[in-house]
């Protein structure tokens, strides 16, 4: 039988002589339909046969491919096709295996288990798809993700050489306070030799005293489809959709600090009420909406090449501007430099400044003794020497007085020195307090942030305390004084409002790295000065 032989020669993997002529030559042929090997004369007769000429003829090679299929759906052991599968045994059997090998084992129609592997196929083959578009927009992503950081470490580039930039100017500035106090240093060393050399000849004078003494008084001493499957499937499984980590935002982020942030740190909030609540004191209005609702009006760049620390607003809306080496008058809008004025040195970094009524600016280094005054028109003129106490803080009254922080060394400033407009030294408080910065109330006194035992304290000109408010954790950098009472005060990049009772009402944070100091116009604007190059304008109050 051509079919029954064909099927065991495919089985034993060789090529058998031809089914037609039994010719063994040049059989490359085989007949699909008929499971019959061809040579190529018996082709041509195959396919000219009026049963026969519709059958498809494959070559040799893929017919052994199809018998060796076919002989694999057979059973080895009774030579017909399988008709179940065997769950218990885990194998194709036939219909005369199930009666005998396999008569109590569980089992199911062969065509019924094709069908169920190929559910359980499409089913995996669903969940990796899905894996797959998953994974794409993971990628995509990804991307968004590598194209954040790419931004960020930029822009952190960028800071990064705004900061070095920074840090080298105030190295150099250092060094050059450094030469002052080395200079000053120097010359305390040359009266240090002066009284050394006269203390030694009097000590000469003692030796002969005691010379004579001794003289006289004596001394002392001391996987089938189902294998397929089994195998398809375990591949699948392996297969894990790519993990792709969440963006974060960069750690160079902007931080911030609300009221109950502040509130810790300053004091409680007494009675709870915000700017625009009723006042114990009638007299002292308070405006609405102070810093909750902060309309920012404009902000400027500064067209300064070198950093700025201190700005304060002259009665005519010009704008003071302390800086490396230069006092700047900029117009009111801050767009034009309509002066820019030599400091007293080329290294001196005008950290502190306050203005007259008179339009001029009072300005300090923050390292020496010197205090200079730049007038409107642009020159400086020396205006105090508080000699040996190195000047901080400057704040300027109503009544045109300047009051300046000062201390033996820069860093501990303890006393307050009161001046006239022209210079003229008035009095000087001396406090038990580390002063970290300096402004006027609005009734003439001194309003002093204490670093040293952290407390706000408000003095009158005489060194009475009127009252003090206990702060935790941190201190006013700079204060300004509003025409309500109400003061100011920045805290790294953060403003808040305190009323007359030094208690915190509201705060604002700003969006910058620093705030290097803060004023308020005659009209109630506010201005900020931040990270040493932009001046912003605000609506302060309703």
């Amino acid at each position: 039988m051509a079919f029954a032989s064909s099927r065991i020669g495919a089985q034993e993997a060789i090529i058998k002589p031809c089914d037609l002529c039994e010719d063994d030559e040049d059989v490359n042929w085989f007949c699909k339909d008929c499971f019959q090997n061809l040579c190529d004369r018996c082709k041509k007769m195959h396919l000219k046969t009026a049963n026969c000429k519709h059958h498809e003829v494959v070559s040799i090679l893929e017919g052994i491919a199809i018998t060796k299929e076919a002989v694999s759906n057979l059973c080895q052991d009774h030579n017909v096709p399988f008709s179940f599968f065997c769950r218990t045994c885990d194998q194709n059997i036939c219909s005369k295996c199930l009666s005998k090998k396999h008569k109590k084992h569980d089992f199911i129609d062969i065509h019924e288990c094709q069908s169920e592997l190929h559910k359980v196929l499409d089913t995996m083959l669903n969940e990796k798809e899905t894996e797959k578009e998953q994974m794409t927009k993971n990628l995509v992503t990804w991307s968004e993700f590598e194209t954040r950081c790419e931004k960020t470490l930029r822009e952190n580039y960028k800071n990064i050489d705004k900061r070095v930039k920074a840090i080298t100017s105030a190295a150099t500035e250092e060094g050059e306070k450094l030469k002052y106090l080395q200079s000053k240093e120097e010359g305390q060393m040359t009266e240090s030799k002066e009284s050394k050399e006269k203390i030694e000849a009097r000590k000469d004078a003692y030796n002969a005293e005691i010379q004579a003494i001794k003289q006289n008084i004596p001394l002392q001493t001391t996987s089938s489809l189902n294998q397929f499957v089994k195998t398809s499937v375990s591949r699948l499984q392996s297969l894990k959709p790519l993990s792709i980590p969440t963006p974060r935002n960069s750690m160079f982020t902007i931080g911030s600090i609300n009221k109950d942030q502040i509130r810790d740190m300053i004091g409680r909030d007494g009675d709870q009420r915000d700017a625009s609540g009723p006042s114990k004191d009638k007299t002292k209005k308070r405006g609405k909406n102070v810093l909750e609702k902060l309309q920012i009006m404009r902000s400027h760049k500064l067209d300064i090449e070198s950093g700025c620390y201190s700005m304060c607003v002259s009665p005519d809306g010009s704008i003071w501007i302390g800086g490396y080496g230069y006092v700047y008058k900029m117009s009111s809008d801050c767009s034009t430099v309509l002066h820019q004025i030599p400091a007293r040195f080329p290294s001196w970094s005008c950290l502190y400044i306050a203005c007259l009524q008179s339009g001029d600016g009072v300005v300090s280094d923050g390292g020496s003794s010197y205090v200079d005054r730049f007038t409107s028109d642009g020159r400086r003129v020396d205006f105090a020497d508080l000699s040996p106490n190195d000047t901080r803080f400057i704040a300027v009254s109503d009544d045109d007085k300047v009051a300046i922080a000062v201390g033996k060394d820069i860093f501990t400033p303890t006393s307050v020195v009161l001046l006239s407009k022209e210079g003229k030294r008035l009095n000087e408080i001396e406090t038990d307090a580390n002063i970290a910065s300096l402004c006027f109330d609005n009734d003439g006194n001194y309003v002093i942030s204490d670093r040293k035992h952290q407390c706000l304290t408000t003095l009158d000109r005489n060194g009475t305390v009127l009252k003090k408010t206990e702060m935790k954790k941190s201190y006013p950098e700079r204060m300004a004084c509003d025409r309500y009472g109400n003061i100011l005060g920045i805290m790294g990049k953060n403003v808040f409002l305190m009323n007359y009772e030094m208690k915190v009402q509201q705060s604002f944070t700003v969006d910058c790295d620093y705030i290097n100091d803060i004023c308020i116009d005659k009209d109630n604007r506010l201005f900020i000065l931040v990270d040493g190059y932009k001046v912003i304008v605000a609506k302060y109050l309703e």
